[in-house]
């Protein structure tokens, strides 16, 4: 999932809070299985859905599709209460009803990140397509990966200028036990003659 699917989702347990009187870890517990496993069959969700509904991280995440499901084995009774269930959850409710706003973040963050994807796939086809302003130390790192080898150190032209790609290799004392990795350098020449990029 792209993080920026995932910073439009909120932290689980927060969702949870908005029911009344839930222990808090086996609803969490609960929404997992429902959404990752269908136990018990509390919606029919799509894959596309599932991904949406719960990110299983270090924090849980959840989305207005995840608190349907939430709502769902409320209602189905599968949610241990420490009091008697109450007949409407307004801010649980008011959550949900914001899912066609998240639908539409997610279909235009896919149509970005797709458009990206298709454009660094020209760039790598033809480097002399880039723009100036799309230059930028990671797009010379892929280019390059796929036209001169990935830890190769070289130089290209790319937009039209030259850019550079080099790997520094530390320097390794007698009583080091772990080896550091070399760190990947690009940079380019600007069309003022100005060096732009990572620092060497």
């Amino acid at each position: 999932m792209l993080w920026d699917i995932r910073a439009r989702m909120k932290p689980a347990l927060s969702i949870i809070d908005l029911i009344p009187h839930v222990h808090r870890t086996p609803a969490l517990a609960a929404l997992r299985r429902a959404v990752m496993e269908g136990r018990p069959q509390t919606l029919q969700l799509s894959d596309d859905d599932r991904d949406l509904a719960f990110h299983d991280a270090t924090v849980q995440l959840t989305s207005p599709i995840g608190a349907r499901v939430l709502l769902a084995l409320y209602k189905g009774g599968h949610l241990k209460l420490k009091k008697p269930a109450a007949k409407t959850l307004p801010a649980l409710e008011a959550y949900i009803a914001t899912e066609p706003q998240f639908r539409a973040e997610v279909a235009r963050i896919r149509t970005e990140a797709e458009t990206r994807r298709q454009r660094l796939a020209a760039i790598i086809a033809d480097p002399a397509c880039a723009q100036d302003s799309e230059l930028e130390p990671a797009l010379i790192d892929k280019v390059m990966s796929v036209h001169l080898g990935h830890a190769a150190e070289g130089t290209m032209l790319i937009a039209g200028l030259t850019c550079h790609r080099a790997i520094t290799h530390p320097t390794v004392a007698a009583d080091d036990r772990l080896r550091s990795e070399g760190r990947v350098i690009c940079w380019w020449i600007d069309r003022t003659g100005t060096r732009q990029g990572d620092a060497g």
